[in-house]
Parts: C-alpha cells; sequence; structure tokens
C-alpha cells in the first residue's frame, strides 16, 4: 500500500502543539482496547449510537437483577438537544434532513412522551434488508456486551430500531399506549468528517464516566470493577472510642473486626453503618450519587490496613527491631519455626476432622447449623493448606539460604514441635484435640497479631531489611516472610469469625462434658487398628516425599511434593471415613514425648 495516510483532525496537522492539546489528546494516540479503554471507554461512544436517544449497556451477573430480562440496551433518556436534531426547519447541514425532521417530530410528541413513561429496551436493528434481533434462539435477550458489539459493527448510515418496554421491578406499571416503537434515523458518527475532532453531543466527562477515574467525580460505577489504593470499595470501621483493642490496634470485638462495610455510603455514622452486601446493586441505594460525592468528598475517610481512621494513626507495637545477630542464628531459629508450622497443621486438620457434616446435623432445633457447621470446617481447612504453604516456604528459606552458601545445609526441617505459644506468651503441649471452645481460643491465641508467632516471623523481616549486606536476596526472602504474618492475620480473622457463628451453639447450662450440637466425639484411634495403621501409613509416606523434596530444592524433585499431595487427599478422605466413626486419627503416634 503505497497511498500516504493525512491525518485529518486540525490539532495532528498543526505545525506546532496547540496550546491546551498535549499529543495524548488526539485520538490517534489512544490505545485502542475496548473494554473500557485506558483514555476513554468506548462503550460510551456507542451510548449515543442513534441521534436524539442516550442508551446504556446492561451486563451484569443475574443476582444484580431480578431477571435476564433486564438485560441488553436501555434507553436511559431522550435527548432533544442533540446536535444533529436541531430545533429550526433548516436542517440543510444534516446528512440526512428529512430523517432529522421526522425523528425530532417524534420525540417531541406522543412517541417522546411513550419513550420516558417505563424502561424501553432495543428490540432489533435494521440496516438495509438485514434485521438483527436483540434476542437469541432461545428468546432471551442478548448481554449488554453482544448488543454494544452489534451497536459497533453498524455503518454509518440510515438506520431502523425497535424499541420494546419490559418490566424492571414489581411496581412498573405498562405505558399507557403501546409497548413497541419503531423509529427511523440514522448511525451516528462519532467525529467530524472535516475536522476529525469528537462532535459537541458528547458532553465534558461523559467518555469517561464509567472509568476509574478518581481525580474527576468518576468514583462510582466503574464498569471493570477495577480501583486503584485510592479508592477502596469495602473497608473496616474505624475503632469506636473506649473499644478494647488488642496488641496489634484491632478491635477485640470479633464482629466489630471483621465486619466490611462500602466506603461509598452516604451514611457516614459510625452505628448506622451495616455490614456491605456481597451484591453491587444492594449497596447501590445506599451510595453517594455523583453530586453528592462532588459536595461531601471530604466527607470519605483515609483508609490505613484495611481500616477507616480518622484519629492521628498510632502504629501497633514494633516487634521487628531486634534482628538475629548471624545467619546461623536466623536459620536455627527458621528451622524451629518449620516445626512449629507443622504441629498445627496436625492440630488443626484433627479438629476439621471433629465437625460434623451436613447429613449428620439435625436441623429441627438450629436451622442454621448445617450451614454453620460448613462455614467453620470450610474456614478450618483453609487455613490449614495455609499452614501447609508456610511449611514449604520456612523450608525455602532454608535452602535458598544454604545454596547462597550463607549457612550448612540445615533443612529440611519437617519435625513436630512439643510446644505451642499460647496468649499470655506461655507455652501449652502439643495435643490433637477435638473443635471445642477451648480449642478455638487456644488457635486463637496462637495466630494473634503480635503474638509469639507473629513477632518470630517480624525479627526474621528485620533481619533481612537491616541486614541486607549479609544476605543476597534479602528483599525476596523478606517479602516470603511478610507473607507468612499476612497470612497469620487472615488466620487469626477465620478463627474468630468460627468463633462469632460456632459461639451461639454453646450451651453455657450444658453438663460438663457435654460437646457442642457441631461437634463429633472423636477419640483418638487406636495405632494398631486396621484403618489407623492405613492412616499413619499415608502420612509417613506424605513427609517421606516431602524430605525428597525439600532437600535441595531443585526443580528435579518437585515429583515427591506431587506424590506429598496426593497422600494429603488420601489422608483427608480416610480421616473423614474414621471422622463418621468418631475416631481421630493418632498423628503423633511415634512421636517422642516433649520435654519439659
Amino acid at each position: 500500500m503505497d497511498e500516504k495516510i493525512f491525518p485529518r483532525n486540525l490539532t495532528a496537522r498543526a505545525a506546532m502543539s496547540v496550546v491546551g492539546n498535549p499529543v495524548s489528546s488526539r485520538l490517534e494516540s489512544g490505545v485502542g482496547v475496548c473494554y473500557p479503554g485506558l483514555e476513554f471507554d468506548h462503550r460510551n461512544l456507542d451510548r449515543r449510537f442513534f441521534p436524539g436517544l442516550v442508551f446504556t449497556f446492561v451486563s451484569q451477573d443475574e443476582a444484580d437483577f431480578p431477571s435476564d430480562q433486564l438485560r441488553g440496551a436501555e434507553l436511559v433518556s431522550t435527548d432533544l438537544c442533540d446536535p444533529e436534531l436541531p430545533e429550526v426547519s433548516d436542517v440543510s447541514g444534516s446528512l440526512h434532513v428529512q430523517l432529522a425532521k421526522d425523528l425530532r417530530e417524534a420525540l417531541t410528541g406522543e412517541v417522546g412522551d411513550l419513550l420516558n413513561e417505563g424502561s424501553f429496551f432495543l428490540e432489533s436493528l435494521k440496516q438495509g434488508k438485514t434485521r438483527i434481533s436483540m434476542r437469541g434462539q432461545e428468546g432471551t435477550p442478548l448481554d449488554g456486551t453482544v448488543v454494544w458489539r452489534l451497536v459497533r459493527s453498524l455503518r454509518p448510515e440510515p438506520l431502523e430500531i425497535v424499541l420494546k418496554w419490559r418490566k424492571k421491578n414489581k411496581e412498573s406499571s405498562r405505558p399507557r399506549s403501546k409497548q413497541i416503537v419503531r423509529l427511523k434515523g440514522w448511525r451516528r458518527s462519532f467525529v467530524d468528517p472535516d475536522t476529525g475532532v469528537i462532535k459537541d453531543v458528547f458532553r465534558a466527562g461523559e467518555l469517561t464516566q464509567s472509568m476509574c477515574s478518581p481525580w474527576q467525580h468518576d468514583f462510582r460505577d466503574c464498569g471493570c470493577h477495577y480501583w486503584a489504593s485510592n479508592h477502596p470499595d469495602i473497608v473496616l470501621l474505624e475503632n469506636p472510642p473506649g473499644e478494647e483493642l488488642l496488641p496489634d490496634k484491632n478491635p477485640a470485638n470479633p464482629e466489630l473486626a471483621n465486619t466490611p462495610v462500602d466506603w461509598l455510603r452516604s451514611d457516614r455514622s459510625q452505628f448506622a453503618s451495616v455490614a456491605a452486601s456481597g451484591v453491587r446493586s444492594k449497596n447501590r441505594p445506599y451510595q453517594m450519587d455523583f453530586y453528592e460525592i462532588n459536595e461531601r468528598w471530604q466527607d470519605f475517610s483515609f483508609v490505613l490496613e484495611g481500616r477507616e481512621i480518622s484519629r492521628p494513626y498510632t502504629r501497633a507495637d514494633d516487634l521487628s527491631k531486634n534482628p538475629f545477630n548471624s545467619p546461623q542464628t536466623l536459620a536455627e531459629r527458621l528451622f524451629k519455626l518449620a516445626e512449629l508450622e507443622h504441629v498445627l497443621i496436625l492440630e488443626y486438620l484433627y479438629a476439621y476432622f471433629s465437625i460434623k457434616r451436613p447429613d449428620e446435623i439435625d436441623s429441627g432445633k438450629y436451622p442454621a447449623l448445617r450451614d454453620d457447621a460448613v462455614f467453620a470446617a470450610h474456614e478450618l481447612l483453609i487455613v490449614a493448606v495455609s499452614e501447609m504453604r508456610h511449611l514449604r516456604w520456612v523450608n525455602q528459606l532454608l535452602w535458598e539460604m544454604w545454596h547462597a552458601g550463607i549457612i550448612p545445609q540445615l533443612g529440611p526441617s519437617l519435625g513436630v514441635a512439643g510446644w505451642v505459644p499460647t496468649a499470655d506468651k506461655k507455652l501449652r503441649k502439643r495435643e490433637l484435640r477435638i473443635l471445642d471452645p477451648e480449642t478455638l481460643q487456644s488457635f486463637i491465641a496462637v495466630e494473634q497479631p503480635s503474638g509469639t508467632l507473629d513477632g518470630q516471623y517480624a525479627r526474621v523481616i528485620a533481619t533481612f531489611r537491616l541486614k541486607k549486606g549479609e544476605y543476597p536476596m534479602a528483599d525476596q526472602w523478606a517479602q516470603m516472610a511478610e507473607r507468612i504474618i499476612a497470612d497469620g492475620v487472615q488466620h487469626f480473622s477465620r478463627f474468630r469469625e468460627i468463633k462469632s457463628v460456632l459461639d451461639d451453639y454453646i450451651d453455657p447450662n450444658a453438663p460438663v462434658g457435654t460437646s457442642p450440637p457441631y461437634l463429633r466425639n472423636l477419640e483418638l484411634a487406636d495405632p494398631a487398628s486396621a484403618r489407623a495403621k492405613q492412616a499413619l501409613g499415608l502420612y509417613r509416606e506424605l513427609i517421606k516425599d516431602l524430605k525428597a523434596g525439600y532437600e535441595n530444592g531443585d526443580l528435579e524433585d518437585a515429583k515427591y511434593v506431587v506424590n506429598a499431595r496426593k497422600a494429603m487427599t488420601d489422608l483427608k478422605d480416610l480421616g473423614e471415613k474414621l471422622g463418621l466413626e468418631e475416631y481421630g486419627i493418632p498423628l503423633f503416634d511415634g512421636l517422642p514425648e516433649p520435654k519439659e
């Protein structure tokens, strides 16, 4: 292709940069992705594809709307100020003179009144002899994204559209007259054919109104559900004055500590705020609108560490200012921390097997117990799996420090600690227990932020950060330890959520020794019994494979980790079968008695 391409917009033809129009403002400089685009959202151009009408392309999860009947292109409003539908009779400047006259007459008359009576959606498009329905073969409306792509493919030529009323909610009333409207017009061109400038029908801010542009007022309705850190979606409420706090400055009350609220809520009072819904449309009526945001932007709270804050910020106790004095000392502590992660895995798994499954629960007395038991078991298993990752990460730190030549080979560390930290920073003996209130409280204690376990990892991070010269991969290793701490905070929150749910089923007047209704009365199975021997065999095979996989940290050894995962799945299945018989796997069998 030899023909030279000439730019048609005036700013591009200027010999110098035009004041107020940087290069980045030219259309040809835009990154042409279409959902939603970087400089502007291309869908906002097509909202005005038909002169005099403004649409929105509805493409949401069904949970946001009563039915899929509300998907497609919904008519938002008529626009009688559209420059392509002038009030004067002389429209000779239009490419479609007669169509413009007829269309304006229709929209200013009975048809326009009808379109303002209810919710009308685009039903079909017709150009030339081709008609495109906005419904699928089964008769249900097409998704808004599909409709948009069909609209975008239209030629800038005469166009006939059909609009049809749809019931939007229980209060929707049928239009007083017909429910179907036919209009003839044309598919709008978005730029002037001579200058290349975007047409005046698009108002300031309209092309970016669905984008993440927090420097404008577009804090709302982002089409791609992405926000930078300066616009949180869901946050935790600020701690009320006088509230009992934990060492990490979070509320001791688990409901206050873990209940998320909508950052955009209009009612900003502390005690009127309710938990945010998981469905966007349910939160929307209680959020500030565009104009209100412009008026009340100063009411939005700063958010630190996921929680709103209005008072001077006070950091939690800093446990990271006591680095280990040598790589060898650090490695020895990591070795012990891996053993602690291992014992927590085993305690959590045993407690997991003690929770009844739904088909074991009589929901007559407690209608919500089945769902709550499923929730507790699911959350506990997530924490146990997360601790398995920690065991792997600690061993990775050990082998990477060894490969770097700063310590001799210490790992892999796959032993089981004999003692576990408690809330008062003392130690308790390891123990396999059902998830009764006392056991759950001990799990909360060991995972408490700024506690013993958390504090040890804080020292690990401090060592890598403050003694970078001694550790060739200090930043990477510090990040790994930081991930363990971040997970630990999540574990603490999950355990407190479990406690908040299960507390409803604790009867303080129950006879001593009575288990809550969500628990199996597990007893340790005899290690010599057939199923216990099978389970212990799987566990020991698992540890053997992990040892081989963690020995050198080489990719060639990854097959052993895969084998260990398979053994873990089989062990879980066998633990479930034993649990149904009210027996638990004696996972500490064969381990030496913890030393005092």
